[in-house]
């Protein structure tokens, strides 16, 4: 990890930093709504009473190896500003309310952390598409009466066009983004991450699909009449192809990385005039051709490849019974092990690709759940005052905004069962959406999901379905109140199981123990005392 400058950090926080005993002696460190949550090596290390005569804190706890204390300004801020005095890089961090600093990473770990920080420096961008998105499938496509907002009048149908417009360009934007993310993350030039993919998503290329789909073999696209369109010579074989790298995600991270050691590389020439005249320009170009000529034929095929994969088995009228449970089972351990980054990409690639995804529709079951196992948890201990400071807007923001990490880090996974609960609910929902057919747009994956979704699934024929009878509101709607139900019935049964009522008590006593707050004028004394014995 990047040890990163104490420089504009509080020196309250690098104080705090120093009496948890740095770095050195730090397994973890979380946080939740209320309180920071620090797992120590050795916690005779830990120099408590400074901690609690810190003018940042307001209250502290230490139970076993865990030192807990409630922090007085923003604890977002916070936490981030903590994680830089123990030298973690921010930019490398992918989970915020989870960072593990003695864990050696596996590739896979490596891999997925790696896609999620990528995506990071995007969520802005992300956010923006869900709600264009969502904008443009409420004028285009829910129906009312057999009638959609755009056949309203002349003025809908030209805000849909505007909306269908915008739509479009920023899912393109989604593939230039990825090399800017690179260079941003890699501390390149960010102008020549924009410049490579605009030229390699550039309106002259061609969409792999328009290849893949052309009928023709491999090697004969752009050896003749309108399909010599898409070549860039007159070579019988048609090659080298225009080929757009738009939706293609994994090609561009590639080609994106590949340019930004060849910039660094670059960076190293010692003349001035030779690297800014020829070097630099040199990044682009040769970025270019390496992709057009070496990538782009391997990756189109690999994108294409992976699109059809998720289709089938997704869609497929036997695969997708197999399939889709079994990934729903696996959906809320994929979050916990930072797997779902990599589904998540998968997504928006098939969005980017056929305009809707089979997904999100899977997303939403388990968002909800989440949020439903969270809610059955803090009733069955509503008595637990500071369990419900976390638990009540960790399970709110799930239900509405379809972010689960807060309830799924800051309460389901310490008591595990809440996630057994939660692949229960989730494969139970899943199962209904799969069987009705229900595909969304990109958008909120929450209770708003409503919002997304395509009523009738054979409007995209590239997935080769049909929506039940009812459109798919109906469908989400009773597939959300299974998952609902069966969520909370799973977490109420699975609670009543000895062992989970054990490490209930256990982790409540040590986790959500009140802390008491420390007397301000007492801790002004203990500081004035500690500055004059220094």
């Amino acid at each position: 990890m990047k040890i990163f400058s104490k420089k504009n950090i509080d020196n309250d926080i690098i104080l705090v930093a120093d009496a948890l005993g740095n770095v050195e002696n730090i397994k973890n460190v979380s946080h939740c709504a209320t309180r920071m949550r620090i797992k120590v090596i050795d916690l005779n290390k830990v120099e408590v009473e400074k901690i609690k005569n810190n003018s940042l804190i307001t209250g502290v706890i230490v139970k076993d190896d865990l030192v807990q204390f409630v922090v007085r300004n923003n604890i977002e801020h916070f936490n981030k500003d903590l994680l830089k005095c123990l030298g973690v890089s921010l930019k490398k961090v992918a989970n915020f309310y989870d960072v593990k600093l003695t864990t050696k990473k596996g590739f896979f770990k490596s891999l997925t952390d790696g896609i999620g920080i990528l995506v990071m420096p995007i969520i802005p961008y992300l956010i923006t598409l869900s709600i264009v998105s969502t904008i443009e499938n409420i004028i285009n496509g829910i129906e009312v009466n057999g009638q959609a907002i755009k056949d309203t009048g002349e003025f809908a149908l030209t805000l849909g066009k505007i909306m269908a417009t915008l739509q479009k360009s920023l899912a393109l934007s989604f593939s230039i983004l990825i090399p800017w993310s690179i260079f941003k993350l890699m501390k390149g030039s960010e102008a020549i991450g924009i410049s490579i993919g605009v030229v390699l998503c550039a309106k002259d290329m061609t969409s792999t699909n328009d290849f893949m789909g052309s009928g023709k073999p491999l090697f004969e696209w752009g050896h003749s009449g309108s399909a010599g369109e898409w070549s860039y010579s007159n070579l019988l074989s048609g090659y080298p192809w225009k080929i757009s790298y738009e939706g293609q995600i994994l090609p561009l991270v590639l080609i994106g990385f590949i340019a930004v050691y060849l910039e660094r590389l670059v960076r190293k020439i010692k003349w001035g005039v030779v690297k800014e005249i020829f070097g630099i320009p040199m990044v682009v170009l040769v970025s270019f051709f390496v992709a057009q000529l070496l990538i782009a034929p391997i990756g189109m095929m690999i994108t294409y490849g992976m699109n059809i994969a998720v289709l089938w088995a997704t869609t497929h009228e036997i695969a997708k019974f197999i399939f889709n449970p079994l990934f729903a089972i696996m959906l809320p351990w994929l979050v916990v092990t930072g797997f779902i980054q990599i589904f998540v990409v998968v997504a928006l690639q098939q969005f980017m690709t056929y305009n809707a995804t089979s997904i999100n529709p899977m997303f939403t079951q388990l968002n909800v759940s989440v949020a439903t196992s969270v809610l059955a948890f803090s009733i069955l201990n509503k008595k637990n005052k500071e369990l419900q400071k976390t638990a009540v807007p960790s399970y709110l923001i799930a239900f509405v905004g379809g972010s689960t990490e807060p309830a799924l880090f800051g309460v389901a996974l310490r008591f595990l069962f809440p996630v057994i609960a939660v692949s229960i609910g989730t494969t139970a929902g899943v199962i209904i959406t799969t069987a009705s057919g229900v595909l969304t747009t990109m958008g909120p994956c929450s209770l708003l999901v409503f919002l997304t979704i395509i009523p009738q699934a054979s409007r995209i024929s590239e997935f080769n379905m049909s929506t039940w009878a009812g459109t798919g509101f109906l469908w989400m709607a009773i597939a959300l109140v299974v998952t609902i139900g069966t969520t909370f019935i799973a977490t109420i049964l699975l609670s009543r199981v000895s062992y989970f009522k054990k490490m209930t008590n256990s982790i409540l006593e040590r986790d959500f123990a009140p802390i008491p707050v420390i007397d301000s004028v007492k801790k002004q004394e203990n500081i004035k005392t500690i500055k004059k014995g220094e």
